[in-house]
């Protein structure tokens, strides 16, 4: 009887440290780290986490096209002015590299591309490998130099980040100036894909409707819409904003991961 009580015992202990354990196990698991400032999901409140340095948090990032990894850390690389950023901020206008590296503190190079149209805000300038590339008029930074061809490879699965930041109301930065020489949002500009035209076709006395995208080359003669939920255009070699309410190194590939 004795050595049946201390079996129920011992096998009761072992459960409930298997029970206690489990949990913090599974917590452990879940921990995500990240690299500076970033959005917090909105099923964990929502807004931004203002913690600068390098830390973790049990969620991962809600919207992962807005974030990049670097040595297993997650950064933030969109506008945290929309989400209640409140330090210091400085103007972008189009795309432009990121140095996350530079973010993050560490030396291995990686560089990203942020893929925000028009006016947006960031928590840091331009680092010093690349300033060079970049002109700053009318108090926003403009990225002159040329891009990798991953930038290009990219960009089509990148710019839906301009999508996340269309509903949200903010101050966006008003930026009125001519752009400067060598501008990506012209050198580069995006190909404009206009809904399908549908054209019925007779084919044995039944009419078919043929669906054809119809693509187009947006030349830099013509207005661009390049807007973040604000009306912007260039014209005539003019950007108009009008607010609605390191070393070189071997480029990676996205991979598809969507985080900066």
């Amino acid at each position: 009887m004795r050595n049946s009580t201390l079996f129920f015992t011992l096998l009761v202990s072992a459960l409930s440290l298997a029970t206690m354990a489990a949990p913090a196990e599974a917590a452990r698991r879940k921990q995500v780290r990240f690299a500076g400032i970033h959005t917090v999901p909105k099923g964990h409140g929502g807004g931004l986490c203002h913690i600068e340095a390098p830390h973790v948090h049990v969620y991962a990032p809600e919207i992962s096209v807005q974030y990049r990894e670097h040595l297993g850390q997650q950064v933030f690389v969109g506008d945290p002015v929309a989400y209640g950023w409140d330090g210091e901020r400085y103007s972008y206008y189009g795309h432009h590299p990121i140095h996350v590296n530079v973010l993050v503190g560490t030396d291995e190079l990686d560089e990203e591309y942020c893929y925000l149209d028009g006016p947006h805000y960031h928590a840091f300038t331009p680092p010093p490998p690349v300033v060079a590339d970049f002109r700053l008029e009318g108090g926003a930074y403009f990225y002159i130099g040329t891009p990798p061809p991953v930038y290009m490879e990219a960009r089509p699965a990148m710019v839906k980040i301009n999508t996340v930041y269309q509903p949200i109301v903010y101050d966006r930065p008003v930026v009125t100036v001519t752009p400067p020489q060598g501008w990506i949002g012209v050198r580069f500009a995006a190909r404009e894909v206009r809904p399908t035209v549908v054209a019925p076709v007779v084919r044995g006395g039944a009419v078919v409707e043929v669906h054809a995208p119809v693509i187009e080359i947006v030349p830099p003669s013509i207005d661009i819409g390049i807007g973040i939920g604000v009306g912007v255009g260039v014209v005539g070699g003019t950007v108009v904003d009008r607010p609605r309410g390191h070393k070189h190194k071997k480029h990676k590939k996205h991979r598809g991961r969507g985080r900066w």
